[in-house]
């Protein structure tokens, strides 16, 4: 019987041009503990149980108990629970556990009924034979969290007592993040309460749970800010327009796919590396400035002492919160569960100081590659217990159905430029996710036409045109004309290229990084075909995510680059080299090294209106090309004069984000006296 998917609507966000449709899915929270070992329950599910205590043992620590009646129960659950827990509103039981914490658990209603059940077939729940076995969908009608209330990022207690929070959800089942190191008894009820798990604001580095990490420089003292993990996206009634741009210091960033304030956007590339050279210099960029709060959510700890050696160097260690994954050995899936908590506990940091203090708050999740990983992790685990059946087509092919789309904008759509009402704050959230490298095969490699069985016809005929031709059928031909490698590495960057495109169609915009473009030694290698903000698409709107000053003066940039593009390996013309003479200069103009720092808007602004006017062609024409020593040393020394000839224009740029008609002027005559110069 195929699972009707329970996937409701929270809100319907219509602004800055882009409207999505933002929902929860049904019923599946995620239970996650720090654990060494692994099972899977086998055991019928039951709900005949004594009614439930909750206690403390003077650690903070809850403990469970049995109790004459329910009533007892929440009397005494309310004098001795912790007062930042709520009451029970649904019970479940352990179905599978990953080693690391990661717990599947099966959720039910009937902890709101007096009577306990006393059979399995008043919970409308068959018997399952264990986690590889197969069994019946719930098929009673209920009203409660099994048919779709929401219940994730709230707190779970386990029978030995501890306490966990939901991070995903998938109907009926629920997985959960817990300090439990290890389960050895998954017997017993796992009640779901109505308390959302909260952090705070103030620790220099932090775990998804806000307790401090005495890894970093600083202090780590707590504030008095606190919000959600898992908080419902903004609501229409309570975002307004972006409209002003949050500058990334790299210009070819800032000129061809610029970020808004408020908006999230998409960073798609290779080398990991290099992504988070970029990201430094974005947080180098916004501490000069001086106005925003900066969030660094890493997911994968052991790259945690690397991350702030690199923030350290920058001279930005003391202005970053960083949330990072635990450094103890876990399961892959119970990592990956990790990961979704610590991204969604950095927004939840940056939406504390957008909403309580107003301010801008910039979010960086490195990376969101882990939320696949735990996806599919949870699509197995129903196909597992319930048969394909459980599961839509989409996500036994591992494509984008309605509720991992949900599942992704509940963390995506968490951007917001809030109104004045609302503190007049924002949230801008950027996240790095990488694709395979292309050089799975080599250019060495060479596939025979029988390498391409089960092709289409179109495909083989192409081959054999090739071949006649005695074209080998190398890698490197075959992604020239974009037919796929016969290879394991191939099918798998391409199967990770389609996830990407399900992100990049929930996402307000996407920076890509090509390999390619890297390779020949473009940096930033942006590819300027596939790099684009959608925050401000369209005649009527207002909405903008660039700069005034930029737009100035870069009107005709990816027209030009575009345009080169297409006369790559025509031949030469006056037309053609005129128009290959004005792409290098642009790239010229916005070269820059990751890590190095970023760029002021003015100095972006002086490299951009330098290309534009064709002040650079000279400087391409004596092979002084973007990327060389020479070629570096032109636009350094050209920036250099124009600031110390022009300060009061370049402060005006970088004050008003504009360029007045006086100021373009002042500018363009102080980079003809550069070049002027003997």
């Amino acid at each position: 019987m195929l699972r009707a998917v329970n996937f409701f609507l929270n809100h319907s966000i219509a602004s800055n041009n882009r409207t999505m449709k933002i929902g929860r899915t049904a019923l599946t929270a995620a239970v996650l503990s720090i654990s060494t070992s692994s099972f899977h329950q086998s055991q019928a599910f039951t709900v005949a149980r004594p009614a439930l205590v909750h206690r403390t043992n003077g650690h903070g620590i809850v403990s469970l108990a049995s109790a004459a009646t329910m009533a007892e129960a929440e009397e005494t659950y309310t004098k001795q629970t912790p007062s930042n827990l709520g009451k029970p509103v649904a019970e479940g039981t352990v179905v599978s556990f990953y080693r690391g914490g990661l717990v599947a658990i099966r959720v039910s209603d009937e902890i709101t009924q007096q009577e306990p059940a006393t059979s399995s077939s008043n919970t409308g729940v068959e018997s399952t034979t264990g986690v590889f076995g197969t069994a019946a969908l719930p098929t009673k009608d209920v009203s409660g969290a099994s048919q779709g209330n929401d219940i994730v990022g709230k707190h779970c207690i386990f029978p030995n007592g501890s306490v966990g929070v939901v991070v995903a959800q998938r109907f009926p089942l629920a997985f959960v993040l817990t300090d439990m190191d290890q389960m050895e008894n998954n017997d017993g009820v796992v009640s779901v309460l109505d308390s959302l798990a909260t952090v705070s604001t103030g620790a220099r580095m932090m775990d998804y749970l806000g307790r401090p990490i005495c890894d970093s420089d600083g202090d780590q003292e707590t504030s008095s800010y606190k919000r959600p993990m898992i908080a419902p996206i903004p609501q229409v009634k309570d975002i307004a327009l972006i409209n002003s741009p949050l500058l990334t210091g790299t210009t070819m960033v800032d000129a061809l796919a610029p970020i808004g304030k408020g908006q999230n956007m998409l960073v798609v590339g290779h080398d990991i590396n290099m992504m988070r050279g970029f990201a430094s210099d974005f947080f180098s960029t916004q501490v000069a400035s001086g106005a925003t709060k900066l969030v660094y959510g890493l997911t994968n700890a052991q790259d945690r002492q690397k991350i702030i050696d690199q923030f350290r160097e920058a001279g930005i260690l003391d202005q970053v919160t960083i949330v990072s994954a635990s450094v103890s050995d876990k399961d892959e899936v119970a990592r990956a569960a990790e990961a979704v908590a610590v991204a969604a506990t950095a927004c939840a940091i940056g939406e504390a100081y957008a909403l309580s203090e107003g301010e801008d708050a910039l979010v960086l999740i490195d990376n969101i590659d882990q939320h696949k990983v735990l996806w599919d992790a949870t699509t197995r685990v129903l196909m597992d217990i319930y048969g394909a059946d459980a599961v839509v087509m989409d996500d036994q092919k591992g494509a984008a159905s309605s509720e991992m789309r949900a599942f992704y904008s509940s963390l995506i759509q968490r951007a917001a430029k809030y109104k004045k009402s609302r503190g007049d704050g924002s949230l801008t959230l950027t996240m790095l996710t990488t694709v395979p490298s292309m050089h799975g095969s080599t250019t060495d490699d060479v596939f025979e036409l029988s390498d391409f069985e089960g092709s289409s016809e179109k495909v083989r005929a192409r081959l054999d045109i090739l071949l006649k031709k005695n074209i080998p059928l190398t890698a490197a031909t075959l992604r020239k004309i974009d037919i796929p490698i016969p290879s394991v590495s191939e099918g798998e960057r391409r199967f990770v290229l389609q996830h990407v495109d399900d992100l990049i169609s929930m996402s307000d915009g996407q920076i890509w990084l090509d390999e390619g473009l890297a390779d020949i030694g473009q940096t930033p290698p942006l590819d300027p075909q596939r790099s684009i903000t959608r925050v401000g698409i369209g005649a009527d709107t207002v909405s903008r995510a660039d700069s005034p000053a930029v737009r100035r003066v870069v009107g005709g940039l990816r027209l030009d680059l575009a345009q080169a593009l297409s006369m790559d390996g025509a031949k030469a013309t006056t037309a053609s080299e005129k128009q290959i003479r004005k792409q290098r200069a642009w790239l010229l103009a916005m070269h820059q090294e990751a890590g190095k720092g970023g760029r002021s808007l003015g100095e972006s602004c002086i490299a951009l209106l330098a290309a534009s006017k064709g002040a650079l062609d000279d400087t391409i024409d004596a092979g002084h090309l973007a990327g060389t020593e020479a070629g570096n040393a032109v636009i350094q020394d050209l920036l250099n004069h124009v600031k110390k000839a022009v300060p009061d224009a370049l402060e005006e740029v970088n004050k008003t984000f504009d360029m007045s008609a006086e100021t373009k002027k002042d500018l363009e005559d102080a980079i003809d006296s550069f070049f002027d110069q003997p």
